[in-house]
């Protein structure tokens, strides 16, 4: 039987539903239909077939003469023939319906309350627990308000398109019955579509048919404007996507859908509406675009093809608590970015159903979601093995030293060709993406990889793969040929860092040193780094591996690379804290209670600075001796000033001595990266002493004998920091002319790459440039522009003391007030609010004789 009615089968579908007493079918209650209708009849119709039949499982074919038969025979009909019949025998003795507009959208109404229910069923959150998109509302009332009788939703796979446009269509319908507006919503997925294909009838007749009325009548109602009066008729196609189908179905179906599309391009009653990802669109556009500019697309100037936007902040915030109520903050905002993609949202609440949210989403939370749904998607089922090998061959052709990650097709044909089933796969699940840009005299056919994490993964399992799967040297040194700037970099390096820890290589996570990294990498992969040594170390299920890993200490070369005042900040600190997790001496123990005592002093944290002093405080006194710099002193000194306003001239003593009477012992001490941190400490404690000339000797001292090669990339830093407190000392002596100099030399040296300066570095630097528009009138714009970032950059990091350092010196400013009272009164209010918030004596900054100098 190749033909079969659909409005019969569509009336025994519901006939079936009805015996079986369910009111809203659902995917779990298959089981149970099938186990019903076997009890009846004594046949056996299987769960998938239900599914199939119901829209919840891809089917190819129409339902078989058997599977109608026994349909028909729990409904109590003798056959699928006899009910036919009956239902011929019904429709002719019963009273003849007028067919009108009113008919065909409860028809359609019908059709769409099914397939809403089949796809949001499907939705990978609970449906009743996802959020309205506001983007979907906007796009829809443009498109309507321009006349044109087409539109597309689209976007790559996983951005939310289906959910968005069942929201919409939900709304419309209630809003519609509200205002007695009759126009008619037909909504079907691409199974569906595939449905009509299998019937052997044309898209335009199987339509109508269903709608329970004769092809010819039914479009002389659409098309009388007596009937129709001022109400639309929208057919909605949900999932048109070219992986769906066969190659020629597919090119079947989109002509019938340009047909249909031509037929009522001249009304403008008539709305087609297709959501499809994005490579679908690209490379079908031109069949679509009869005439020019003839659908309504809200596209962005960009060029890439996507009109549904990622989450907000505000639009996750808002998901997060209707999954879970209160837990809208447990996303760390320098993380939004990456899971603002529907997508790994809903995989990573598929992993933490139960515990949604319990604890803050991390950098390394991302991960783990990219990894399930590799492993759910790639290395699952039917021609994993084909599928790596083939992802294995695209990383092969990618570009990397030259940043291009678009392939051509035609270069690869028989790769392609040799793993096509795995090909049409990865297609299918948006690992890669086809693009089409043929022009009129070229053909431009790439494959690229669905998202950069994707291409990332599959780089990194790439060279792992041809490094026997070792993080070792020989990784790094291919890692550096291959990335020079590129932005990849970082993250191709985390995944080889997550695979050596995984598999045991943890002593191989030295060899990340000799990876050439920028300070803001360093410092993204030092946290990365920290988030999956917690994790694993908090895991119930660990190796012996890693349980004897927590057992050692690091090795001194890689201790020292996780120090340097650069790296300070929120995320840093909890790095710190795993460290001390590991089981390591008293010394390195003493370094990481200093830094994080220093951090707790930048954020203007006094209760994490005692806590961090009472840890110090537990360390026999002669530990402290091996330092050139005591760091319990010279905390200890600024926290009693910070907190009483007390001077305690111990440390200021111990350091005066040190530069006139010790230079001799020094000519010998390490250089490095946690002697550079307590050399800066100490400096700052001297700005207590309230004379600039002591941190310009000490500067001076330590030129001499510690560190000189300022051209030495791996203490670049380091003489940043020496070179702001130097620019300060000549600030508080009057000696503009050397700060500006100073700011200058500076910022030529940072000009070129922006990046290269951390956060706490850039926070500095607009505090020296304020200090060089100081008492300029003309140049009061410019400082507000500055104070502006260092708002910014202190409200995300929670520099606290540095920006009270720089507002304390603006509101001593003898001009500003009257220059610029407005900006002066902000100053004074946001510089007063710190203080009250963190229990300070503002005249600690204020008076002049006290805090001068002052600044971390």
């Amino acid at each position: 039987m190749s033909k079969i009615s659909l409005p019969k089968y569509e009336e025994l579908k519901k006939l079936l539903l009805v015996n079986a007493g369910i009111a809203n079918i659902l995917p779990s209650e298959c089981r149970a239909l099938s186990d019903r209708v076997y009890k009846k009849n004594g046949n056996r119709i299987s769960e998938t077939t239900f599914k199939r039949i119901y829209g919840f499982a891809y089917s190819k074919y129409s339902p078989s003469l058997f599977t109608l038969n026994v349909l028909a025979r729990f409904c109590n009909y003798k056959s699928w023939d006899d009910f036919c019949e009956k239902q011929d025998q019904k429709a002719i003795s019963g009273p003849a319906k007028e067919l009108n507009w009113l008919l065909i959208q409860q028809s359609a109404n019908k059709i769409t309350s099914f397939t809403l229910q089949a796809l949001k069923n499907k939705s990978g959150i609970p449906y009743n627990q996802t959020i309205d998109r506001e983007f979907i509302d906007y796009h829809f009332d443009e498109f309507i308000a321009s006349g044109r009788v087409g539109t597309v939703i689209a976007a790559p796979a996983g951005y939310g398109k289906t959910i968005a446009l069942c929201q919409w269509i939900e709304k419309k319908l209630a809003v519609d019955a509200l205002n007695d507006v009759n126009d008619i919503v037909l909504l079907f997925s691409s199974n569906a579509i595939m449905s009509a294909l299998v019937s052997g009838r044309d898209i335009h007749e199987w339509m109508l048919a269903l709608l329970g009325h004769h092809a010819d009548d039914d479009v002389n109602v659409l098309l009388d404007s007596k009937q129709r009066g001022r109400n639309k008729f929208y057919l909605i196609i949900d999932g048109f996507d070219d992986h769906m189908f066969k190659s020629d179905h597919f090119k079947i179906i989109m002509n019938q859908l340009i047909d249909i599309f031509s037929f009522y391009q001249n009304h403008d009653w008539f709305k087609l509406v297709l959501t499809t990802r994005t490579a679908t669109w690209i490379n079908n556009r031109h069949e679509f675009e009869i005439v020019q500019d003839s659908w309504y697309t809200g596209f962005n100037s960009d060029g890439n093809c996507i009109n549904v936007p990622l989450f907000t902040l505000q639009e996750i915030k808002l998901l997060c608590h209707q999954i879970k109520p209160g837990t809208e903050s447990f996303i760390s905002l320098n993380v939004v970015e990456n899971f603002n993609h529907p997508l790994y949202f809903q995989f990573y609440y598929q992993q933490h159903k139960d515990n949604f949210l319990q604890h803050r989403i991390d950098h390394l939370s991302l991960y783990e979601t990219i990894s399930v749904f590799i492993l759910k998607k790639v290395y699952l089922g039917q021609y994993s093995a084909e599928k790596m090998l083939l992802i294995k061959g695209l990383v092969n052709e990618l570009d990397i030293e030259n940043e291009s990650y678009q392939i051509n097709r035609t270069k690869i044909s028989s790769l392609l060709k040799k793993y096509l089933h795995a090909y049409q796969e990865l297609l299918s699940v948006g690992f890669i993406r086809e693009i089409n840009e043929s022009s009129n005299y070229q053909l431009n056919t790439y494959v690229v990889f669905g998202n950069d994490q994707f291409m990332e993964h599959s780089i990194a399992k790439t060279l792992l793969y041809d490094n026997s799967n070792l993080l070792d040297n020989d990784l790094i040194k291919n890692i550096n040929e291959l990335f020079t700037s590129n932005p990849h970099k970082v993250n191709v390096l985390k995944w080889c860092m997550i695979h050596a820890i995984k598999t045991g290589q943890l002593k191989n996570i030295e060899n990340i040193i000799e990876t050439h990294l920028s300070m803001n990498e360093k410092s993204e992969v030092i946290t990365f780094l920290g988030e999956v040594l917690e994790s694993e170390h908090s895991s119930t299920i660990r190796n012996d591996s890693l349980v004897q890993y927590f057992k050692h200490s690091f090795s001194e070369k890689l201790f020292d690379y996780f120090f340097g005042l650069e790296l300070i900040n929120s995320d840093y600190k909890k790095f710190l804290k795993v460290l001390l997790k590991f089981e390591l001496s008293d010394k390195k123990k003493i370094l990481i209670h200093t830094t994080l005592a220093v951090i707790a002093t930048i954020q203007l944290d006094l209760n994490e600075l005692e806590i961090s002093l009472a840890k110090l405080k537990t360390f026999a006194k002669a530990e402290f001796e091996i330092y050139p710099v005591n760091p319990l002193n010279c905390l200890d000194a600024i926290y009693y000033h910070l907190k009483y306003g007390i001077i305690k001239t111990e440390a200021i003593t111990d350091l005066t001595k040190l530069y006139f009477n010790a230079a001799g012992n020094l000519l010998e001490l390490k250089k490095s990266a946690s002697n550079d941190i307590l050399f800066l400490l100490g400096l700052h404690t001297l700005l207590l002493s309230n004379n600039p000339l002591k941190i310009l000797r000490f500067i001076q001292f330590l030129n001499r004998n510690y560190r000189s090669d300022v051209s030495n990339n791996h203490v670049r830093e380091y003489f940043f920091f020496i070179k702001t407190l130097e620019a300060n000392s000549y600030f508080e002596l009057g000696e503009l002319a050397k700060v500006s100099n100073i700011y200058h030399d500076l910022s030529a040296s940072y000009k070129k790459n922006n990046n290269l300066l951390t956060p706490y570095m850039k926070m500095l630097f607009h505090s020296l440039k304020i200090k060089t528009l100081i008492n300029n009138t003309l140049k009061d714009n410019q400082i507000a522009g500055e104070i502006k970032q260092i708002n910014n950059i202190a409200h995300q990091f929670g520099y606290k003391l540095s920006k009270m350092y720089v507002f304390s010196v603006l509101l001593k400013s003898p001009t500003l007030q009257t220059s610029s009272p407005e900006l002066y009164k902000q100053i004074s209010d946001d510089f007063n609010k710190i203080t009250r918030e963190s229990g300070l004596n503002p005249k600690l900054f204020l008076q002049h004789s006290i805090i001068k100098n002052r600044r971390l």
